[in-house]
């Protein structure tokens, strides 16, 4: 039986399972992309056929996805939030000048950055677009998006607070 198969017959057995799972552990998110999200990384496994007990490990890849989801959240938020508090904070010469000084690093490492992680950048940060939409657009996986996405803000985040890029 093929890993497609397997994953088919697991699919119908646990799917409601997974969602439960998935429902209890990422809030404010789209549960139905997540579980999609689990089942393409399963596809990706070498042989399901010697998974000796399917239905924890679904749940166990399901986790991996839930944690990573809520890890880029967290970032977004983290970063917006410090966008947001150096907004607020009262102009003076010398914050004038460092926020120049940041600006400068911000776009020389925006420069530096692939194309595939500027495009996800922009998608998302100034079109609003999810990692969904983002995928579609560039015509690539969820998966990969996560990946640009949280690999950019962490290097845009050391820039402004200036630290060396990751």
């Amino acid at each position: 039986m093929s890993n497609q198969a397997l994953l088919s017959a697991w699919q119908r057995r646990w799917h409601r399972s997974l969602l439960r799972f998935l429902a209890s552990r990422a809030r404010h998110v789209d549960i139905a992309d997540l579980a999609q999200e689990t089942y393409l990384r399963l596809l990706r496994a070498p042989d399901l056929r010697e998974v000796r007990n399917p239905e924890a490990y679904l749940i166990r890849v399901a986790s991996h996805v839930a944690a990573e989801w809520t890890f880029s959240a967290r970032t977004l938020e983290k970063l917006t939030a410090s966008m947001n508090a150096a907004l607020v904070e009262e102009n003076t010469p010398e914050l004038e000048v460092q926020a120049t000084l940041s600006q400068q690093r911000v776009e020389q490492l925006f420069k530096e950055l692939p194309a595939a992680v500027k495009a996800a950048l922009v998608l998302r940060l100034r079109e609003g677009q999810s990692y969904k939409q983002i995928a579609k657009t560039l015509n690539l996986s969820e998966r990969q998006i996560k990946r640009y996405l949280e690999r950019g803000l962490l290097k845009l985040r050391a820039a402004m607070n200036g630290e060396e890029s990751l």
